[in-house]
């Protein structure tokens, strides 16, 4: 709540508000409410009136989160939804089904008196109240909406790669290392294999590409003799006959790094091991030492709870993997604390 009204007291002209429960603040601003009729917060008034306006007294436009998604769609009909959004306190409606039956949804509602030209009206004026307070006619007017090359140009600037690397020095935490692995080095461990666990199927939406490759590349680079997992193309002798000798003679060390990062409809990553035997699971890690570095989701121990070296490092930036490298060779401190339980609350995963 705190962070939120900080939000609200500086000015912020627009909230996106989740299709997300509250039931506590809802039953807070209406003791009277019943368990079966609180609503998500994008259809209810209590949060939307009685918490963001009343409250924490934001005065700006309220905007609804994608309106296709279950959130929105489950709690009644969708020809009830869309108009009651709009008169629990949503302004502006966030992506459409079919846009044309979303309008007449709105109308049916206006003739029938679930929705008021009034509460319209007062929608409509908060859109325009924030374009003006944005300056956008004005900017329309002298062809500035988008930026020029020059405004761009800030974007990625030297300034803002220093606060990045910043932030991966900070962050990048050592949940554990109970084998005493680190430092490493190609003296140590020259030949490294190297597992990269990522998404191998498109779909939801990504912040934006991921630096896993460049792992393989920066290892190079120290000296290590590094050879990729191929997933294309399985070795059917390794996976069928292979033993503790064959590994040994190919590597001194695994390093996994995985970026199974949440997103859009992806909300739960768990790890997804070869289908086939389980052939890139590490079975070998009490004869042939192996690490984890996660650079996207910090519960990765759910499922390797068996690994006794771990790093999160919460960011697929080229960055966050320079300090990873840095740290895991020793040229610098571990500075990180976790914001999470990295041991998920299993039994055996601080060993």
């Amino acid at each position: 709540m705190a962070v939120w009204q900080e939000v609200v007291d500086a000015g912020t002209l627009s909230v996106m508000v989740g299709h997300i429960l509250q039931p506590a603040y809802s039953k807070y601003i209406n003791p009277e409410l019943k368990d079966e009729e609180i609503l998500p917060a994008t259809l209810s008034r209590e949060i939307l009136q009685g918490l963001l306006r009343g409250k924490l007294g934001f005065n700006g436009m309220i905007t609804t989160d994608a309106t296709p998604m279950i959130g929105f769609n489950t709690p009644m009909k969708r020809s009830q939804a869309v108009p009651a959004a709009l008169s629990a306190g949503c302004d502006m409606i966030l992506f459409n089904k079919d846009i044309r039956e979303d309008y007449q949804f709105v109308r049916d509602a206006i003739a029938d008196g679930r929705l008021t030209m009034e509460r319209v009206d007062e929608a409509v004026t908060r859109i325009l109240a924030m374009k003006a307070a944005m300056n956008l006619p004005e900017k329309q007017e002298q062809k500035t909406l988008v930026p020029g090359e020059e405004a761009l140009s800030v974007v990625a600037c030297e300034e803002h790669r220093a606060w990045t690397r910043e932030c991966a020095d900070q962050s990048v935490t050592l949940v554990k290392d109970t084998q005493n692995l680190l430092p490493v080095s190609p003296e140590k461990y020259k030949r490294i294999r190297l597992y990269l666990l990522e998404d191998r199927l498109v779909g939801g939406f990504k912040d934006g590409d991921s630096a896993i490759g460049q792992f393989k590349e920066k290892l190079e680079r120290e000296g290590f003799e590094v050879t990729l997992f191929d997933y294309s193309r399985p070795d059917f002798q390794e996976m069928f006959e292979g033993g503790v000798a064959d590994i040994k003679g190919k590597f001194d060390l695994a390093v996994y790094v995985a970026c199974l990062d949440t997103a859009s409809n992806q909300s739960v990553r768990r790890i997804d091991w070869l289908h086939l035997m389980a052939a890139d699971a590490p079975w070998f890690l009490n004869d042939v030492p192996a690490m984890f570095i996660s650079i996207a989701n910090p519960y990765h121990l759910v499922d390797v709870p068996m690994i006794r070296t771990l790093i999160n490092a919460y960011t697929p930036t080229e960055e966050v993997v320079d300090q990873v490298i840095d740290k895991m060779m020793g040229r610098s401190e571990f500075k990180g604390i976790s914001p999470v339980d990295p041991f998920c609350g299993i039994w055996g995963a601080e060993f």
